[in-house]
C-alpha cells in the first residue's frame, strides 16, 4: 500500500457563459472569476488538472500522482488507458445547451475517444427550476433531424422539476441539459465528448449561432424515453451511526451519499481508491491526519481500512468499478 493514504485536491476552474456565483460565495472556492460555470474536482484534463494540497505529493498533478504510485488508485484503475474518472461541481446562472454524448462504441470508431456515462446529483436549487433528461415521446429518426433543424426540439423532452437531493443517471445516447439556478455534482467518465443539439437560439455579440452537432447526435441519441427512472438506487441506510445511500452504479464506477451526523469509519476497497466530495459540513478524517470541508475534494488509497470520520458533514463517495 502507498504510505500516503489520503490526498486533498486543489480544485481549478472554467468559465463558461451560462455560469453562476454560489461556488464562490456559498461554497468558498477560490475561483479567479466572477461567474464560475463549473469546479473540477477530480480532474486530470488538461490545462483543468488538479493538484495535490499538502502532504507528500504537495503541487504535483494528479495524473502524475496517477503514473508514479498505481498502488494507491487500485487495480480496477489498470483496466483503463488513463485516469477513469472526471467530478465535478456544475452551477448554472443560465440554460446549459441539449447535448447528448456518444457510447464507448461509437467513440472509438469515430473519434478515437471514450464514450460518457454520467451521474448527477442536485447539491441546491431555486423553486422551479428544472432539468432535461430524455424524450417524452419516441421519435423516428427524420423526426428527430427536423425538430434540431428547426428549433422545435425542445418541446419533445422530458422536463424535471428538481430539489435538493434529486439523482439522475444519464446514460450514453440521453439527451439531457441542466436548466438555470441549480448546483449539481456530476460524476462520470473521464471524458467531454458531446454533441450539441439546441442551444435556446442563442447568439455571439457578432450575432452568430453556436454550431449544432446535427449528425453526431442523429448516429448516437437514443430517440425514446429514459430507461433508467430518476431517483437513487435504493433507500436510505443506517449503517454503523451515518446514513448512506447509493445514488448509482454502472460498468464504470458506483456513487453513494454518506451522510456524517457524529461520526462514521470508511474503507477502501483493495480495487479502488475512493473519492470523497464534499458537500456540506466539515469533517475531521483519521484523528487530525486532514479536515474537508463543504466544496473539497479528498482521495483515500485502495486498500485503506477503517478510516475514521468525525463531525458533522454529507459527502459522495464514489470508486472506480
Amino acid at each position: 500500500m502507498c504510505k500516503t493514504r489520503i490526498i486533498k485536491l486543489r480544485p481549478t476552474f472554467r468559465d463558461l457563459i451560462w455560469g453562476g456565483t454560489k461556488l464562490k460565495s456559498e461554497f468558498l472556492l477560490d475561483t479567479p472569476y466572477e461567474h464560475t460555470a463549473e469546479a473540477l474536482m477530480l480532474s486530470t484534463r488538461e490545462n483543468l488538472e488538479n493538484t495535490a494540497a499538502g502532504g507528500e505529493f504537495d503541487g504535483m498533478p494528479l495524473s502524475e500522482i496517477y503514473a508514479a504510485r498505481p498502488e494507491f488508485f487500485g487495480s480496477n484503475c489498470t483496466k483503463y488507458d488513463r485516469f477513469p474518472l472526471l467530478i465535478k461541481f456544475i452551477d448554472t446562472m443560465d440554460d446549459i445547451s441539449v447535448q447528448v454524448h456518444p457510447d464507448d462504441e461509437y467513440a472509438r470508431r469515430v473519434c478515437g475517444d471514450w464514450g460518457k456515462a454520467q451521474l448527477w446529483y442536485v447539491v441546491d436549487c431555486q423553486p422551479g427550476a428544472y432539468l432535461i433528461c430524455g424524450f417524452n415521446d419516441e421519435l423516428n429518426i427524420e423526426d428527430f433531424r427536423n425538430r434540431i433543424e428547426n428549433d422545435t426540439l425542445i418541446s419533445a423532452v422530458n422536463t424535471y422539476e428538481v430539489k435538493k437531493g434529486d439523482t439522475f443517471y444519464i446514460e450514453p445516447g440521453t439527451l439531457h441539459a441542466v436548466g438555470k439556478d441549480i448546483l449539481l455534482a456530476e460524476i462520470g467518465r473521464n471524458s467531454e465528448l458531446s454533441y450539441r443539439v439546441y442551444d435556446y437560439c442563442r447568439v455571439d455579440e457578432n450575432g452568430r449561432s453556436r454550431p449544432l452537432n446535427t449528425q453526431q447526435a442523429i448516429d448516437v441519441a437514443i430517440t425514446a424515453p429514459p430507461t433508467v427512472p430518476a431517483g437513487v438506487m435504493v433507500p436510505r441506510a443506517d449503517i454503523d451511526g451515518h446514513y448512506e445511500t447509493l445514488l448509482g452504479r454502472c460498468e464504470y464506477f458506483a456513487s453513494s451519499l454518506w451522510e456524517v451526523e457524529e461520526s462514521a469509519v470508511i474503507s477502501a476497497p483493495d480495487e479502488s481508491f475512493v473519492s470523497i466530495l464534499m458537500i456540506e459540513g466539515t469533517l475531521n478524517i483519521n484523528n487530525d491526519e486532514m479536515f474537508a470541508r463543504k466544496g473539497e475534494s479528498v482521495l483515500i488509497a485502495a486498500g485503506s481500512k477503517d478510516i475514521t470520520l468525525s463531525g458533522m458533514g454529507k459527502f459522495i463517495a464514489t470508486i472506480v468499478e
